[in-house]
């Protein structure tokens, strides 16, 4: 997903450093009338519940924007991790 999140300046940092926890790839930064904005690329899978994590972070000041961009592979690790967990799911259901 291409994202735009528009905080104040203050809470520039800690804004990043979520968008960095969730896969993103930033694609740039810009300041304009004391507010920060941040445009980044984003697997929707991680952008579920966004909405609450920025406003807890930004005091409710903070909005965002989100858009599809494009497809792109899964990474391998996330793979096996679905994978497994359905493996489980399905041994659970035939017991």
């Amino acid at each position: 997903m291409q994202v735009k999140v528009v905080v104040p300046e203050e809470n520039m940092g800690d804004i990043l450093g979520d968008l960095n926890t969730r896969r993103a790839r930033v694609q740039g930064m810009e300041t304009e009338k004391g507010q920060s904005i941040v445009t980044a690329n984003v697997p929707l899978s991680e952008m579920q519940r966004y909405t609450t994590d920025l406003r807890s972070i930004t005091g409710g000041r903070g909005i965002f924007d989100m858009e599809f961009a494009h497809y792109e592979v899964v990474p391998s690790h996330i793979t096996n991790e679905i994978v497994e967990k359905k493996a489980k799911e399905d041994a659970a259901k035939e017991e």
